[in-house]
């Protein structure tokens, strides 16, 4: 560069930087933008993520579409029942509806392998209001679900499909923990966060966590259902 001229020196550093410039900054601006959706309200979420999951087929959004992986991971905290739903999910994949070939859905794939489907049109539904309570309610039961999952032959009770099976409680979850609080005084305002940022009980409400482990093991009957089989169900 010893023997150019000053004009072109100066021309060589001007777009030098330029590029400098405009690399960084649009790796800045790109990287508010792909959060902006936090701040959209319930129709524009869903027209958001609609418009991700409409891209077509995917088998690794991690790999694939990080970005989409990113905000899908991130909307799916909102899920009502997510320290359970969402525990040891390491990747995302897009595959076509089961219900209806003509549209897609998203599937969750586990650190073992397999495979679970999940509704990103939950998320955006509106906070309810005891979501941290139920979800540390969950939470508690977590073990328990677990045990009867890798105790139970995984298939569904009422079709026999061995496709998208969920552990279903016969007697409702909200029959069981309406019943469980009701009366109570002693409910929380506050949890912890789980490793997973969903809520559970903080240690000085020891009393109530392990009163309803006891309560749910001894009164919850639970059963293996297929997707479309628990998403059709009578919910009493």
């Amino acid at each position: 560069m010893s023997n150019l001229n000053v004009h072109t020196k100066s021309f060589i550093l001007f777009t030098y930087t330029n590029n400098f410039i405009y690399k960084h900054l649009s790796f800045i601006i790109f990287s508010i933008n792909t959060m902006e959706w936090i701040n959209f309200n319930q129709t524009q979420k869903t027209k958001y993520f609609s418009s991700r999951l409409n891209k077509g087929l995917c088998s690794s959004l991690k790999i694939e579409r990080p970005d989409d992986f990113k905000d899908f991971m991130e909307l799916f905290k909102n899920h009502p029942e997510y320290s359970t739903k969402l525990t040891n999910v390491v990747d995302l994949c897009i595959v076509v509806n089961k219900k209806n070939h003509k549209y897609f859905e998203i599937n969750l794939i586990k650190s073992d392998k397999t495979v679970d489907d999940i509704s990103y049109r939950i998320c955006i539904s509106l906070k309810h209001k005891n979501k941290d309570l139920y979800e540390a309610l969950r939470y508690s039961i977590y073990e328990q679900i677990k045990e009867f999952k890798n105790k139970s032959r995984l298939i569904c009770v009422k079709c026999k499909s061995l496709e998208n099976i969920h552990i279903d409680h016969v007697n409702t979850f909200k029959s069981l923990t309406d019943n469980f609080l009701r009366n109570r005084k002693d409910i929380p305002s506050s949890f912890d966060n789980t490793y997973y940022n969903s809520s559970m009980f903080k240690t000085e409400d020891k009393k109530i966590n392990d009163e309803w482990f006891d309560y749910h093991k001894e009164n919850a009957v639970l059963r293996c259902l297929c997707r479309n089989c628990n998403l059709t169900r009578k919910k009493k």
